[in-house]
């Protein structure tokens, strides 16, 4: 119990002797010479990320800051209390360099919570003053390559009334400590750096020192890969999926409209999450706003093939060259298959067709065409002669003959034309959707940020 009580004697004399108002003014910055200063040692301890706003460019983190520096007029020999050499005092009782965080948007306090907390001091008067805080502060963010992105953020300490003819600052150590950093769901820290600047300001003739603490940031992708960046790839194959229906479908733009629809969301949830910047374009704003476009492509190749393939065969004849390049030479290589083209020659005239039971002459209804080299076709109902042979057709009949030969040829070729320039549409849509693909995995995939500089 008498130990107890001479060692809060011993503080209490102690604190009387230091913080005795006749000696000491925690008001007045200890400076015990003419040209001396005080240096003020500042470090950072990153705990967590609270927050990064993307969309305001604001970044809250909790930190532990840790000031040190030396009081002269906080000085005494620990014989003379019983070997004392620390004594903890209340934040308000001696002077503690007024350190501001210059990027801070806080509503409330610059550095929430400096004042709550106490300062240890030792016997040669060394003080050191440790609190925790959390920081609002703003940060550029830079979206260029989002969610693939890294940023750099700043911590910029000093004093915001002491020039540095009064107040020297130095850093404690070359790097913010994350030792205690605690893991983030969204953000790693790859690299940080605390360095000091000596800036000359308009108002005062006297520089003004800070610390300025560089944390580089790499965001973690994995949600925004499976939330939209894949999603947005499955619907690309949608629209390669509306060229794969037929060209009577009337699917087909429907389809092509709903995607349009879909990539469109996709671009309004990337737009909502990242702040409106002129000097540098998301490249995944770029790859839905190409999809986007490619999309209305198909559309107009969609239209394009329906509009052809119900073509009026009477009224409208293909131009020999597209015949020649689509019909002849394109059909072959895109392998579209396609009933062979009728002409004059391989196409028979029966005008002559009897009952196989009664022989009777039945009455001609249509034009029964028989291609070279494949079997006949015959009306439900209809025979060939007793005979099995075909007759001979009248010579007046000729002109009936050729009628309707060419019409199945002239629609045939209408419905062709529209399956090739189909398949056609396929391949060029397909080719610019991988180039699309291809160009921006490879550009996000490669980039590790080291375009944006540390400092």
């Amino acid at each position: 119990f008498c130990l107890c009580g001479g060692k809060k004697q011993v503080d209490f004399d102690l604190h009387n002797h230091l913080l005795n108002p006749k000696r000491y003014n925690p008001a007045i910055i200890p400076t015990c010479g003419k040209d001396d200063n005080v240096t003020v040692k500042i470090g950072v301890a990153l705990r967590d990320i609270v927050e990064v706003v993307e969309k305001q460019q604001i970044i809250r983190v909790k930190v532990w800051v840790r000031l040190r520096w030396k009081d002269c007029m906080l000085q005494w020999d620990p014989l003379l209390f019983q070997n004392k050499t620390e004594l903890v005092v209340p934040y308000s009782e001696i002077w503690i360099p007024d350190i501001t965080l210059y990027e801070g948007i806080s509503d409330e306090e610059n550095m929430p919570g400096m004042r709550d907390y106490r300062a240890s001091i030792s016997s040669t008067g060394n003080v050191m003053y440790n609190f925790p805080t959390i920081l609002t502060i703003t940060c550029r963010i830079t979206v260029t390559y989002f969610p693939f992105d890294h940023q750099v953020c700043k911590l910029k300490l000093g004093s915001w009334i002491y020039s540095g003819k009064y107040i020297d600052l130095e850093n404690l150590w070359e790097k913010v400590d994350v030792s205690n950093f605690l893991t983030h769901n969204e953000w790693d820290v790859v690299d940080t750096l605390a360095k000091k600047n000596n800036i000359f300001y308009i108002c005062c003739p006297d520089p003004y020192p800070d610390i300025t603490f560089h944390i580089h940031l790499k965001r973690k992708p994995i949600f925004y890969t499976i939330t939209i960046i894949f999603p947005g790839f499955l619907i690309n194959i949608l629209t390669f999926m509306g060229f794969v229906l037929p060209p009577f479908s009337e699917e087909k733009i429907t389809l092509h409209i709903t995607v349009l629809l879909s990539t469109t969301v996709f671009l309004l949830l990337v737009q909502d999450k990242l702040p409106s910047s002129s000097e540098g374009f998301p490249f995944l704003a770029a790859y839905f706003a190409v999809s986007m476009g490619l999309v209305c492509i198909s559309c107009v190749f969609s239209a394009i093939v329906m509009y052809l393939y119900y073509r009026i065969p009477e009224e409208h004849h293909i131009p020999w060259l597209v015949r020649y390049i689509f019909l002849d030479k394109l059909r072959e290589i895109l392998c579209v298959k396609g009933e062979k083209a009728l002409n004059d020659e391989s196409v028979v005239q029966i005008t002559d067709i009897r009952s196989v039971k009664t022989g009777e002459s039945l009455s001609q209804t249509k034009c029964v065409e028989i291609h070279s080299g494949s079997e006949y076709r015959i009306e439900p109902g209809h025979s060939l002669s007793m005979e099995g042979e075909i007759p001979e057709y009248a010579e007046d009949s000729n002109h009936r003959h050729q009628s309707c030969g060419n019409e199945r040829h002239i629609t045939n070729e209408w419905k062709l034309f529209s399956n090739v320039l189909d398949r056609f549409f396929m391949s060029v849509y397909l080719c610019l959707t991988i180039a699309n693909n291809v160009v921006f995995f490879s550009i996000i995939n490669n980039y590790d940020g080291k375009d944006i500089p540390l400092q």
